[in-house]
């Protein structure tokens, strides 16, 4: 079975949580003429869901590659065009 990240899972669960905290139900919660450290709590809202939101994208980015582990070689050649590589030879 593949983990979440390679199936698409984690970020199909992270759109989902982010559509629903970002839509109308969830945010006439936070329509209140209240301010937390003098920032309407509608707008605190917002921003720190947006906030999480591009903090769980880069946690399941970094979770998900393979750290070093069978690295492979054109990883080295990463600001090579294909034309200035040279061919692997056995001469």
């Amino acid at each position: 079975m593949k983990p979440a990240w390679q199936s698409g899972a984690g970020f199909s669960t992270l759109a989902v949580a982010g559509v629903l905290a970002l839509n109308y139900p969830l945010l006439a919660l936070f329509d209140r003429n209240t301010q937390v450290f003098g920032i309407p709590l509608l707008f605190l809202h917002v921003f720190v869901v947006w906030a999480l939101l591009i903090a769980g994208l880069a946690v399941m980015c970094e979770r998900g590659g393979n750290n070093g582990a069978n690295r492979d070689s054109t990883e080295d050649n990463v600001g090579l065009s294909a034309a200035s590589r040279r061919p692997d030879t056995d001469s």
